[in-house]
Parts: C-alpha cells; structure tokens; sequence
C-alpha cells in the first residue's frame, strides 16, 4: 500500500518509505549476519577441546584463526567488485552457500595444517560478504540514516556472540555422540544455517530501489530522489579538483589512514573473538562445564548491544563521525589494559565487557566514512578497501597473540599488546581532518527518525 498521501511532507514520505525498507531487510540481514559471525568464530569455542584432539599450540590455533582472514583479504575487493556487477541477490546468495558448506567440512580436519587449509577455504567462500552488506545500505539509504540502517544488521555480532557462545557450549557437550566429538559436531550444526538462508536470500532482497516490488510506484520515486538528492548534495560540498582514478582515491592520504585505522580497530575482534574462550576458561574455576564457560562468555557481547545502539544513534542524530570513532577506541584500549593487569575474575570479566562494548559501538560509524570521502563510482572499492585492511589486522592478530601466549604462559601480555593496538588507530585517525568527515551537506538530508 502506497505511503504517499496527502497532508504528509516531503520529508515525513522519505520517512515512511525508510521505515518500509527497513522493515523488509534489517531484520533479515541480522539473521544472515549473525549466522556469518558464528561460523567465522565458533573456531574460538571448538579450541577448548579441538587443540587437544589435533595437537595444537597457542601459535598454531593463531595460524589456523588467521587462514581464514587472509583467504578473505586476498579476495575481498574482487568479490565486492562483481556483487556490484551481478547483483546483492545472486552474489550474497552465492557465498552464504559455499561459506556454509566450507564451515561445515571444517569438521572434517585432522591436524594444524588439514585445519589451516579447511579455515581458508571458508574466508575464501566468505570473501566480501560483510562490505557487500555494507555497499548494499548504500543503495536504500542517505548518508545520515545509514549508521542506525547498518547498526541493526552489525547488531548480529554482538547478538551472535551472546547466543552463539551459549549454544557452542551446549554443542560440545554432544561429544562421542554418533562417533563425532563435540566439536565436529560444533562446525556441523553451525554451518548448516548459511546454506538455508542463502538460498532464501535470493528470493527475498531486491537488487535496487528500482527493483523493489514491495514498494509503490510513488515509493520508489520518493527514495529513488531522496538518493540522487543526497549523492547531488555530497558532490556540491565536496573540494573541487581533477577526476582521480579509483585506485588513487583508495590510496589518498585519509582513506589510507581511516583504514589503518580500522585495521587496528578489527585487530581487537578478532583477539576477542577467537580467544575470549580460552581467556575465560583460564581465570574461571577449574574445571568449570562448557555451558557454564559458554554464559560467561556471553557476558560481553549482550552487554555490547544496547550500547552499540545508542552510540551509533548520537552519530546519526549529531551528523558526526570523527569522535565518535575515536572515543570508543581510547576506551576500549582502558578495558583491555584492566583485563590484563587486575587479578580478580570479576575485573577481568568487566574489563573484557568494556573492551567489547566500546569497541562494536565505533565499528559501524567506520563502515560509514568512505562513503562521505569518496564519490559514488569509487565507493564499492572503497568498501572493500576499508574492510579488506581491517582483515588484514585480524589476520595478524590471531598470530601475535598466540605468540605472546606461548612466550610468556599466560594472557595479560597479549591483553596488552592489543590494548597498545587500539592506542596506535587512535593517532592514525588523528592525523585526519576532523572537517573531511563533517561534511555541510547534513542539514539538506532529514533528521533519522
């Protein structure tokens, strides 16, 4: 039913045609994130009982966490480039299915290398799927809806976190069953839901607002001219200069920063991620069940999610990126550094909480600046650029900290190590101009609701 009535303004129609997209694919794409999130990061709960099975060390479960980023590094780009190409549907559908089947056959490894090797073919099926969500907000959404639009769908890592911890702890207590270990068991359930929802992401996205049959005629006109409007307003207020190259504009001083800057940012995830498990099971008590380690570990992720939306809400509502990357970031530092340096579980567990929470709130406000420092042509790479650095720092730090495991025996310097991570994003995004991610065009685009 069309939402364009009289009596309504123009702004209240851009809204009302939001709020209908939103309600068609939010909800959606936080189910296909979350399923994404469990399957790159039950790695991390499988290790409780997996390490022992295969003969790992700290260093070579780091090894095999990093396979699957740098299989994602190498083919992030490419993959954005030709869901652009092909369509959101066809292509997201395409590596939802392989990533399921591939996370699934990980139950299948039989040593450090067999693992390694199983972990890359699922970044490799995985490729560009997290900023092709991202690049597909781009095509629905203004510049200043887009933080709360994505905030939702990003809501799926901590949710997963939350729900996937408790349910990896029940899955491992199925060991032996039908002749599997729990954690075979593990990779088995937990891939199964990317093929099923792959296939139904084909039916239910639509490619472009044009393509949208759920909308109205008079719908699709509204949003369609909300877009151009707001690519029109962001081209005016931008510094007049010569044509660049996509590859030039990937490589400008700010974009470069930015994105070393989500590196760091996305080293921490995937330290949290992988080794919170083990992090938790070394100050809990001693032989303390997997369902209980798998409580614990939710603890940080459900405290994340009401502050991950209220941070990204203030972006959207004070039209302001720069800080609101950059405080997360010095707080999230402070929470490591306290899990590393107290002794108390209780001190521990909450400095790992703020770690957590103040860390994800940044995380979609980043995903929102190439679209304000780069014009539209150069955006689906910019995406993949940003995310594919980001990759790149939670393809070393699996490695750095289960070195830093092995040397020192425990986990306070490799807490460190991570805390100091987070400080160097903090002077790389310092070095950019505050101004370059205020643009003036703000006050044309209306309020989020």
């Amino acid at each position: 039913m069309a939402i364009a009535q009289s009596g309504l303004s123009r702004e209240q129609q851009e809204q009302a045609v939001l709020r209908k997209v939103s309600n068609r694919f939010l909800w959606f794409l936080l189910i296909c994130f979350m399923i994404n999130f469990i399957d790159r990061t039950n790695i991390g709960f499988a290790a409780l009982t997996m390490n022992k099975d295969l003969g790992l060390t700290a260093t070579t479960f780091g090894l095999a966490g990093s396979a699957l980023s740098l299989a994602y590094l190498i083919f992030e780009i490419p993959s954005n480039l030709i869901l652009e190409r092909v369509g959101a549907r066809k292509w997201l559908a395409r590596i939802m299915i392989t990533w399921g089947i591939a996370s699934a056959a990980c139950m299948f490894a039989e040593g450090p290398w067999s693992l390694a090797g199983l972990r890359m073919l699922v970044g490799i099926a995985e490729a560009g799927f997290a900023p092709g969500l991202v690049l597909y907000m781009t095509y629905w959404y203004p510049q200043y809806n887009r933080a709360r639009a994505q905030t939702v769908f990003m809501l799926g890592q901590p949710l997963a976190g939350m729900i996937g911890s408790m349910l990896s702890g029940a899955i491992l207590g199925l060991n032996g069953v039908a002749g599997l270990k729990g954690w075979q068991w593990l990779f088995l359930l937990e891939g199964l839901p990317a093929i099923v929802f792959g296939i139904a992401i084909y039916f239910h996205l639509a490619d472009k607002p044009k393509d949208a049959k759920f909308l109205s005629e008079e719908e699709r006109t509204t949003l369609i001219n909300l877009l151009e409007r707001d690519e029109e307003l962001r081209r005016v207020t931008q510094p007049a200069g010569q044509a660049r190259s996509v590859t030039r504009l990937l490589l400008s001083r700010n974009m470069v920063l930015i994105s070393l800057s989500y590196g760091c940012l996305i080293a921490t995830f995937s330290a949290l991620t992988l080794w919170t498990p083990q992090i938790v099971r070394a100050f809990s008590a001693p032989g303390a069940p997997f369902w209980l380690i798998g409580l614990i570990v939710a603890i940080p992720p459900t405290c994340s999610i009401g502050w991950m939306v209220f941070w990204t809400r203030r972006s959207d509502h004070q039209r302001e990126r720069f800080w609101h990357c950059v405080l997360p970031m010095l707080v999230a530092a402070a929470g490591w550094a306290c899990a590393a340096l107290v002794t108390t579980p209780t001190l521990q567990l909450a400095g790992l909480t703020i770690a957590s929470a103040f860390g994800l709130s940044a995380w979609p406000v980043f995903f929102t600046t190439p679209s304000i420092i780069l014009p539209r042509e150069a955006r689906a790479a910019g995406l993949a650029f940003l995310n594919t650095v980001g990759i790149g720092g939670s393809t070393l730090s699996p490695i750095l900290v289960g070195y830093l495991r092995d040397t020192t025996g425990g986990f306070a310097v490799p807490q460190l190590a991570i805390a100091g991570l987070l400080v160097i994003g903090v002077v790389l995004m310092m070095l950019v101009p505050k101004g370059i991610l205020e643009p003036a065009d703000a006050k044309a685009i209306p309020q989020p609701a």
